[in-house]
């Protein structure tokens, strides 16, 4: 077991309990080497300490993007470059970081594979990034830029579009070729195909998206919008659910018996609402009616969290944020202030931290155990009692591998 060579000290929730004093020793390697309750025992150590601190495992965003776009807006999401996204993105990273977010969970975007890579290097600063690269989607479905031809569509997208069985397969066999550590498949449309969503992709599809995942070695997951598409991957055999909009009681128990994890990502349409234009620039176009949308959503971002609580899903905490004007990476903890007025806060950071780490699969992460990675944030506050002491201007220090990063030195130094 490698030897502790530098402390935090200070109130401890180690992803699932809670210790009002303690202490963390992390290695030279980045590996957790001692946790303790209680007085500090030893003297002459390298310490971080300071009144108040609350010391949590690294922050998990199980759902978000690195679009590199300035806006919301599905025609940028496609047109961009991968250069300019890869590029705007490196800042992105550094942001997520100094929030907090040690690991990050990208569900189709350009550039994800190469800043995993990246960062594994060490040639850029920011959270572990676990990649889908392309996401799965139907021809002509979710994020299908229909106003372009087909083969431009195509060629442009960040999705592979797949139809049958067998054309499933191979789209799967091209994500891990490429690279990807797990499937993001679009099992619905989203309100830009109109009034309500509608189903994408067969069950046979989906299963057999799954089961490839799945003889792969990878997990899957799956946008679902609507109460056909959930029904159809609980049938396919997903690891997660995405969004979830149009839950029940019926639905939820099926969810629940089956083990699936149920990211309803509710800050994504909170920032919806506060964007006027671009977002709804197509759908205008095309002459689509949204007349129900703004009820959907609503009852989405109350009602089916409150369904999905008193069901006991394993709820995790995802932004779907994009890095644009209303969804800016570093801001995503956001997401874990809406679930803790559902959940409480103890159990909004579990959602983030330790759930979160068994949702994108990480087996050494999202707990402070010996043992596991040093990714850590200490925040100023108490977090259990004030959830808001988890924003970007309450941390304190980032450890991430085999660094530790003095967030207000770095503030000092911009």
């Amino acid at each position: 077991m490698a030897s502790a060579e530098r402390y935090f000290k200070g109130r401890i929730f180690d992803g699932k309990d809670i210790f009002e004093e303690g202490w963390v020793g992390i290695s030279k390697e980045g590996i957790i080497a001692e946790v303790g309750e209680g007085k500090f025992p030893h003297t002459g150590q390298d310490i971080i300490e300071g009144k108040d601190l609350t010391i949590l495992p690294g922050l998990i965003d199980a759902h978000m993007h690195f679009f590199g776009c300035r806006y919301e807006d599905i025609a940028e999401w496609n047109l961009i470059s991968g250069e300019l996204a890869s590029i705007r993105s490196v800042t992105d990273m550094r942001n997520l970081l100094m929030a907090g977010f040690t690991t990050v969970r990208d569900l189709g975007s350009k550039t994800a594979i190469h800043l995993a890579q990246a960062e594994i290097e060490g040639d850029i600063t920011g959270p572990n990034v676990i990649a889908s690269g392309h996401s799965l989607a139907q021809t002509g479905g979710n994020d299908d830029l229909k106003i372009l031809p087909l083969d431009m569509a195509k060629a442009l997208s960040y999705s592979y579009y797949c139809d049958g069985p067998w054309e499933c397969v191979s789209a799967v066999r091209k994500v891990i070729r490429e690279g990807g550590t797990v499937i993001k498949v679009y099992a619905s449309g989203g309100f830009a195909a109109g009034n309500r969503p509608l189903p994408n992709l067969t069950v046979e599809e989906l299963k057999a998206i799954v089961d490839e995942g799945h003889r792969s070695g990878v997990k899957v997951t799956a946008h679902a919008y609507g109460e056909e598409a959930l029904n159809n991957v609980i049938d396919a055999g997903v690891d997660s659910i995405e969004h979830g909009i149009g839950l029940t009681e019926d639905i939820a128990e099926r969810i629940r018996k089956a083990g699936i994890y149920y990211i309803p990502t509710m800050s994504v349409y909170m920032a919806e609402k506060d964007n006027q234009g671009r977002l709804d620039l197509l759908p205008r176009i095309r002459g689509k009616s949204r007349v129900n949308r703004s009820e959907i959503v609503n009852r989405h971002v109350t009602k089916e969290i409150e369904i999905a609580r008193d069901a006991g899903l394993k709820i995790v905490m995802g932004t779907d944020f994009v890095g644009a004007e209303n969804s800016r990476h570093g801001d995503n903890a956001i997401e874990i202030e809406r679930l803790s007025r559902y959940l409480g806060p103890a159990k909004a950071l579990t959602a983030s931290t330790s759930l979160a780490a068994e949702c994108v699969g990480l087996q050494n992460s999202g707990r402070i155990k010996n043992g596991y990675s040093a990714d850590l944030v200490v925040v100023k506050g108490n977090s259990l009692k004030d959830i808001r002491r988890v924003r970007k201007d309450a941390v304190k220090y980032v450890a991430h591998g085999s660094r530790i990063f003095d967030i207000d030195a770095i503030n000092q130094m911009v």
